[in-house]
């Protein structure tokens, strides 16, 4: 594979200012390092809110962690089982030492572990062959660059409901983007005896994700009293779990009140990055209900994220419904549309 000396990357340098591209050296790996030439590269919230200066991030840096890509170099101290060539998806909680977490499996708790960006850019060093998922018999490489965070963090919230839910409950799901539809998704793959309930305040993201996943229920917040209408689809029975994709203090005061006794509440948003407003202990211990946050997932969860991709199980080809190329004037605007809520599903900027 011809590498060239300097490729082309897209940087943040002021905070709400629009992304510019610059010339950078291309980097030679080493030791257990992997140079990944970039098929495309999702955008996710939690880059918006890093650009809006909402998340602290020194600048300049280089955005995004959802990537695919081709191995094009690999350092001395690499495997042959990793190929020249192949496809892979890199997990973006890097880590440095193993701990009592990663031999469980938990790498998302890692001691060691900061979240890797610098997707947004033609090569990435990935700074140890360990992270990265072979991606090989995806139908669509373009559109699988959102299996490494949205779908991942989907699959680990609808995990820690699974146990908690018993047939016929109803499972409330918050915000029906990208990571949205994702849980609806795994929610019928491993609870397929819940009824589920969808959640948006935009009556498109309603109808697009039905079209996607057949839902029970749906209900526009922005038209009707959410609560009363659970109450009365629930028949006063409230909901068994809620998993939150928006994470704002209204939303947690809102549908915390809809959990029927002993239910649990998953928070995945990042809405309320600046500070979160718990609901009364009062709420809580009458209900005797569990809040539970959610990190993204672990890299064996990435593993079975894409295999049951590549098995057909998890249409995550629909779910992408903007594919953007890399250029300035184009990633701009997908991060404006993203931020101005104009973005249905998830989606992506291709290199090739």
């Amino acid at each position: 594979m011809n590498i060239r000396h300097k490729h082309k990357a897209a940087f943040h340098k002021e905070y709400g200012k629009p992304l510019v591209i610059e010339d950078v050296i291309t980097p030679i790996p080493k030791d257990e390092e992997v140079l990944l030439k970039t098929i495309s590269v999702g955008i996710c919230h939690s880059d918006v809110h890093i650009w809006k200066g909402e998340a602290s991030w020194p600048l300049p840096m280089i955005p995004c962690h959802e990537v695919i890509g081709r191995v094009a170099v690999k350092g001395d101290r690499v495997p042959e089982n990793v190929r020249i060539g192949e496809t892979a998806i890199f997990y973006y909680a890097v880590y440095t030492e193993e701990d009592k977490y990663t031999r469980r499996g938990l790498t998302q708790h890692a001691k060691t572990m900061k979240h890797y960006m610098g997707g947004l850019q033609e090569y990435i060093l990935i700074p140890h062959y360990k992270f990265l998922v072979n991606a090989d018999g995806l139908k669509d490489l373009p559109a699988a660059a959102p299996l490494g965070c949205a779908a991942l963090s989907a699959y680990g919230a609808v995990k820690k409901i699974r146990h908690e839910v018993e047939p016929d409950d109803y499972v409330a799901v918050i915000g029906l983007g990208g990571l949205g539809i994702f849980a609806l998704q795994w929610i019928k793959t491993f609870v397929p005896q819940v009824n589920i309930i969808g959640i948006d305040i935009r009556e498109e993201a309603l109808n697009f994700s039905s079209r996607i996943v057949k839902v029970d229920e749906l209900i526009n917040a922005s038209k009707e009293d959410p609560a009363k209408a659970i109450e009365n689809i629930t028949r006063g029975e409230g909901v068994k779990a809620v998993i939150d994709f928006v994470g704002s203090s209204e939303t947690l005061s809102t549908y915390i009140k809809t959990l029927s006794p002993l239910g649990i509440y998953v928070l995945v948003g990042l809405a309320g990055i600046r500070g979160l407003t718990l609901p009364s202990s009062f709420t809580i211990l009458d209900l005797e209900c569990k809040i539970q946050g959610n990190s993204m997932g672990s890299l064996p969860d990435l593993y079975d994220v894409v295999d049951f991709a590549r098995r057909g199980r998890l249409n995550y080809i629909d779910v992408v419904t903007k594919r953007w190329r890399f250029n300035a004037e184009e990633i701009n605007t997908a991060f404006k549309e993203l931020h101005e809520g104009k973005v249905l599903g998830r989606q992506v900027i291709v290199f090739e």
